[in-house]
C-alpha cells in the first residue's frame, strides 16, 4: 500500500491529512507530530507518531515551519531518506537546501493557499531537476485532494506564485472588504452584505473559468458606454487601483525572496 507521511499537524498539515483521508482512502496516511497534546486531538483514521521512521518509496510532505526544518533534518540518520520523495510546503526553503539536508535528490516544493480548507487551493508545485515523472505525478495526485495543482519547472517563479496564489486569497479578501463595507453603509445587513460580495466573487470566478474568457474581456463586455460599470472602471483607473494591486504583488514577491535568503 502506498504510504504518505505528513510531518506537522498545524493548519495546513491538518488540511492535507483530511483531504488525503477523504479523497485517497486506498493510501496509508501517517502523521508525524511531536507534541503529545496535538497528537491526542488528531484524526483517528490516520496513524499518528512522534517521529519519522523513513521507508523507501514514502511520499513525505513537510508541513512544518521553516525554522523547524534544521532540527527535523538533523534528527534523521544520514541517508535515511534515500528513495523517499519529499514535498515541502515550507516557504523560502530552496530545493538545493532540501536535497542537501535530507540526502535525496527527489525533492519538490509546493505552495498551497488558505482555500485548501474548502478543497479549492491553487497549489503551485515545482520539482527538482532529478525528480522522475512518476514522482511528480505522485506529488500532484496527493496535493490534488486540496484543489488545483499547477506544475512549473522554474523554481524562481515560486516567489511570484507566493504573491499571486499564496497571498492572493488574503489580498482579494482585503479588496472584498471594501465591497462589504460599502453594502453595509448603503443599508444592507452584515450578513446580506457578505452574501452579495461572496456571490459576486464566486460567480465572477466561474465566468472567468469559461473557455476564452479573460479578466479584461469580462470587464470590457460588462462596460456599456456611459453605463454604471463603465463609470466604476473609469474611477478605478483614475485612482490607479490596478497599479496599486501590482505594487502590492511586487512587494509580496520581494518579501518572499528575502525570506528565502
Amino acid at each position: 500500500m502506498e504510504r504518505i507521511v505528513v510531518v506537522g499537524a498545524g493548519h495546513m498539515g491538518s488540511v492535507i491529512v483530511r483531504g488525503l483521508l477523504d479523497g485517497m482512502p486506498q493510501v496509508e496516511v501517517v502523521i508525524v507530530e511531536p507534541s503529545p497534546e496535538r497528537r491526542a486531538s488528531l484524526d483517528g483514521r490516520a496513524e499518528v507518531v512522534a517521529a519519522y521512521d523513513p521507508r523507501a518509496d514514502d511520499l513525505l510532505v513537510l508541513a512544518i515551519p521553516p525554522q523547524a526544518f534544521d532540527s527535523f533534518a538533523d534528527g534523521l540518520p544520514r541517508g535515511a531518506c534515500a528513495g523517499v520523495t519529499v514535498v515541502s510546503i515550507m516557504a523560502g526553503v530552496r530545493l538545493e537546501t532540501l536535497a542537501s539536508a535530507l540526502g535525496t535528490d527527489t525533492v519538490l516544493r509546493a505552495m498551497p493557499n488558505l482555500a485548501s480548507r474548502v478543497g479549492q487551493s491553487m497549489t503551485v508545485l515545482c520539482p527538482g531537476p532529478q525528480v522522475p515523472a512518476e514522482g511528480v505525478d505522485r506529488a500532484k495526485g496527493a496535493l490534488s485532494v486540496i484543489g488545483k495543482v499547477l506544475v512549473i519547472q522554474d523554481e524562481s517563479l515560486l516567489d511570484a506564485a507566493t504573491a499571486v496564489a499564496g497571498s492572493g486569497p488574503a489580498l482579494v479578501a482585503y479588496l472584498a472588504q471594501s465591497f462589504t463595507d460599502f453594502a453595509r453603509g448603503a443599508g444592507f445587513t452584515p450578513d446580506d452584505a457578505l452574501l452579495l460580495t461572496t456571490q459576486v466573487l464566486r460567480g465572477t470566478a466561474d465566468v472567468l473559468s469559461e473557455p476564452g474568457v479573460t479578466p479584461q474581456s469580462l470587464y470590457q463586455q460588462a462596460s456599456t458606454p456611459n453605463g454604471t460599470t463603465a463609470e466604476g472602471i473609469a474611477t478605478l483607473r483614475e485612482h490607479r487601483v490596478g497599479e496599486s494591486v501590482r505594487t502590492a504583488l511586487e512587494a509580496t514577491t520581494e518579501r518572499a525572496r528575502e525570506l528565502a535568503g
